[in-house]
């Protein structure tokens, strides 16, 4: 290609289409983020405690003040709006789950504030509410090392939460809030261990064999929970149930072509973005009306959200802060096993998910800690556990779709590019196809700290009045919508499909046709099993054990999988969740999971 037939621009943080080469001028310096390589043995060894933490913040230390500076943007203004509403919309139909099946001692304020535990600093606060959100604010939306990664109030957590509750309290006089705070006292314990003595450095051997059989299970428990919601409302009446159906799947299927426009060639740029960022929004607000047509629409009454007082409890017998020693004794040590598997479970679910922020298709410049975070996930889990809050940890899909919203893309223009036509010259008026290539990410903190304030301030009466409005069938369009988003992208459904397709209309650049059938096929069942397995356990009363299987998944990676396929094949089916620059964080790529040629 010459340079005659190429034109290469770049979309401006306004999304207007400007010459790279003044674009390069004007981000000079967010352009001189110049990675270092290289990483001491002693920084993943157990014999230099704190050493990981101490390089986290040292290597990550000279691009603070350019995560504030180098951000003021309209990008930033709509991706802060996006992962709002991709973080709170999920949060509050956990908090309706739990609410239902923990004898209420979750509800809508505990869901926002554990989600603004994430990225919040206020430090003009008048109520004990303010204050736990400073705390908790500093941890991840000033001082995180990777502050891309958006961490609120997960499904996982909420399954835990209600199963502990059978186990513990749902039968027994076990105070179950006192308890639940012990369990995070003991789980912060065992974060700030791991942290300091460096054992996060085992990160780097999960694969995106185990994140996608992760991410798919996580989708498909979405889906899963959407549909026990509309369940619920056929339980009450065949005429809620139906109504419950077309709200759902309205909500859904509009979600998904507005989500999608945004993807295809349809309108121009400005429109598909705006589509892209407020798809969640526009979708809750119309569906949520829709339930309020008068008429027999309105008079079919579907359950709505439950909301309590501003910033107060949902049990308003209780205050906000829990007291650890309403509790026998004995019962301190039990919440030991509780502990060990909620660090377990973050110990995966917060480092995957932020691998998956960080994954190698994003061009990312400043470079990553996982120490660090993961002592500071210690703070967060004990601050909540005092407060009667749902632990906060990083979100599977949410942190991907963030990084996607901090995009910036160039655009191709190339006469290779261009549609078809019989004699180019006479057909001046055919305009060459753009293809949008992701160039650049906003490395920044102002979203994830402005998305975290945007929870607070929804805990006031007018805008719990707007969620009181929301319906329990949106709130199952919402899990249906996000579980299918992340099932439809996983490499389990890439690889499905790929195996039911006709040879002939297979893509050539599809590394797949490189194997036989027969070995996709045995891998991809591979990875099905592993999903059924975390799916059944987590749908009996040993879903309390689901971290355990999970972290399980990593050495059967490592150590299975190899001796039924060979290392060409596993570089094709399998590679590292994230590029070398998050990794190198962490020791870097182990030899045992190196390509051959490398």
């Amino acid at each position: 290609m010459n340079d005659k037939s190429t034109h290469v621009s770049v979309i401006s943080s306004s999304d207007d289409i400007v010459d790279i080469s003044i674009e390069n001028e004007k981000m000079e310096d967010e352009n001189q983020v110049i990675p270092k390589s290289g990483y001491s043995s002693h920084y993943t060894s157990i014999c230099y405690p704190f050493a990981g933490m101490i390089r986290d913040v040292k290597i990550r230390l000279p691009y603070y003040m350019s995560d504030w500076k180098l951000a003021l943007s309209y990008r930033i203004f709509a991706a802060t709006i996006r992962i709002f509403f991709l973080n709170t919309i999920p949060a509050l139909a956990y908090a309706l789950d739990l609410y239902l099946r923990s004898d209420q001692y979750y509800g809508v304020n505990e869901a926002l504030l554990a989600s603004a535990l994430g990225g919040l600093f206020d430090i003009d606060y008048s109520c004990i509410i303010s204050t736990t959100s400073s705390i908790l604010g500093i941890v991840f939306g000033l001082l995180a090392v990777q502050p891309i990664s958006i961490v609120g109030f997960t499904g996982l957590i909420s399954l835990f939460n209600y199963t502990t509750y059978d186990i513990i309290s749902r039968n027994t006089h076990v105070p179950y809030l006192p308890f639940m705070c012990w369990v995070a006292i003991w789980a912060a314990i065992l974060h700030w261990l791991i942290a300091i003595f460096n054992l996060v450095t085992y990160v780097r051997y999960m694969t995106n064999f185990t994140a996608e059989i992760f991410g798919f299970y996580v989708g498909i428990v979405y889906i899963q929970k959407g549909i026990e919601f509309i369940i619920d409302d056929f339980d009450e009446s065949p005429t809620k149930g139906f109504m419950s159906i077309l709200v759902a799947f309205g909500f859904f299927f509009s979600y998904w072509i507005l989500t999608h426009i945004g993807q295809s060639g349809y309108f121009n740029r400005e429109v598909r973005d705006f589509f892209v960022d407020y798809a969640m929004i526009l979708c809750v607000v119309f569906w949520s009306g829709f339930a309020f047509i008068p008429g027999h629409l309105r008079s079919t009454n579907i359950e709505r959200l439950a909301v309590t007082p501003a910033y107060q409890p949902t049990k308003i017998a209780r205050s906000w802060f829990v007291n650890p020693g309403e509790i026998d004794v004995g019962y301190v040590f039990i919440a030991i096993p509780f502990a060990l598997l909620v660090t377990a479970l973050f110990y995966f679910d917060h480092n995957v998910s932020s691998l998956t922020a960080q994954a190698k298709h994003y061009p990312l410049r400043k470079p990553a800690g996982f120490h660090w975070d993961f002592f500071l996930l210690g703070w967060t889990t004990i601050i909540a556990g005092f407060f009667g809050l749902p632990y906060p940890n990083a979100l599977v899909p949410q942190c991907a779709m963030h990084t996607d919203a901090l995009g910036r893309w160039k655009a191709d223009e190339s006469v290779e590019n261009q549609v078809p036509t019989a004699i180019v010259n006479i057909h001046k008026s055919r305009r060459t196809v753009q293809q949008y290539v992701l160039v650049k990410i906003k490395e920044q903190r102002i979203t994830n700290t402005c998305q975290s304030l945007l929870c607070l301030l929804t805990m006031i009466g007018p805008f719990l009045t707007c969620y009181s409005m929301i319906s329990r069938a949106v709130l199952a369009g919402v899990f249906i919508g996000i579980g299918w988003g992340s099932v439809e992208v996983s490499a389990i459904t890439h690889q499905l499909l790929h195996l039911i397709r006709d040879p002939n209309h297979i893509k050539i650049d599809d590394p797949l046709i490189q194997l036989s059938r027969k070995k996709i096929f045995l891998y991809t069942t591979t990875m099905l099993v592993g999903f059924a397995l975390l799916f059944i356990i987590s749908q009996t009363i040993a879903a309390i054990g689901f971290p355990v299987l999970v972290l399980l998944l990593i050495p059967f990676r490592v150590m299975i999988l190899p001796k039924w396929f060979t290392q060409q094949e596993l570089g094709i089916l399998d590679s590292p969740v994230a590029s070398t620059l998050p990794l190198d964080s962490i020791g870097g790529l182990p030899d045992i999971l190196k390509p051959v040629n490398s």
